[in-house]
């Protein structure tokens, strides 16, 4: 039982240093590409970048949001209309990723670290219906807090991609792909959602014309 939780915190470390590797080779991409940009074609180059950071954006554990960031510093308003965007493509990759795994690789994933409990839940979570299941789930789930996260998945969803540091929790990346996984959250209203929660910063810059 120790020994299954050390490996578990191990993986978890590792795809957490992972992630965060990524994020470097990406920043210094943007920094290269910025740098050649200043005597050739800017827009080129923003483009570049920008498909970068889509790409990267989609994996768990990448720092998606701070490399937004900094490409919205390096290249100022004209290009956060098209990090938004990116960043939308990004996260509904992900979701669409997870919607496509399969339940069962996912119980054997479980059966496999001795999650029982787990393993039977997903595969309910296969066989059911989403409607269905999300009904079985809140006969299940008691505490007050998890029922609360369940009806408002949605504004929870929005709250977590927005708060720094969700890295930890598999950053942008990963908590889209888990919310395909899971089969609660439509297409139609996580796309929604996305485009709500993904929208301050990158408006904002638009709207007050930032320049670095």
């Amino acid at each position: 039982m120790k020994q299954r939780w050390i490996l578990l915190v191990l993986f978890y470390l590792g795809l957490m240093g992972l992630g965060w590797l990524i994020s470097g080779f990406v920043s210094q991409a943007i920094d290269m590409k910025a740098a050649a940009g200043q005597g050739g074609n800017m827009m080129w180059m923003m483009m570049t970048v920008c498909m970068i950071y889509m790409f990267a954006s989609a994996i768990p554990f990448v720092p998606g949001a701070e490399i937004g960031l900094a490409l919205i510093a390096v290249f100022g308003a004209r290009v956060a209309l098209l990090v938004y965007v990116c960043m939308i493509c990004a996260l509904s990759l992900s979701y669409l990723l997870g919607r496509l795994v399969p339940a069962a690789w996912l119980s054997r994933a479980f059966n496999s670290l001795r999650f029982r409990k787990a393993a039977a839940l997903v595969e309910q979570m296969g066989t059911a219906a989403p409607g269905v299941f999300e009904a079985q789930l809140r006969a299940q789930v008691k505490n007050r807090v998890l029922l609360a996260l369940l009806g408002y998945r949605y504004i929870a969803l929005a709250v977590a991609l927005n708060v720094p540091g969700n890295t930890v929790v598999g950053g942008g990346g990963g908590l889209a792909l888990l919310a395909g996984m899971s089969r609660l959250f439509s297409p139609l209203w996580f796309i929604l959602t996305l485009l709500i929660a993904v929208a301050p910063i990158p408006l904002t810059v638009f709207m007050m014309g930032y320049q670095p």
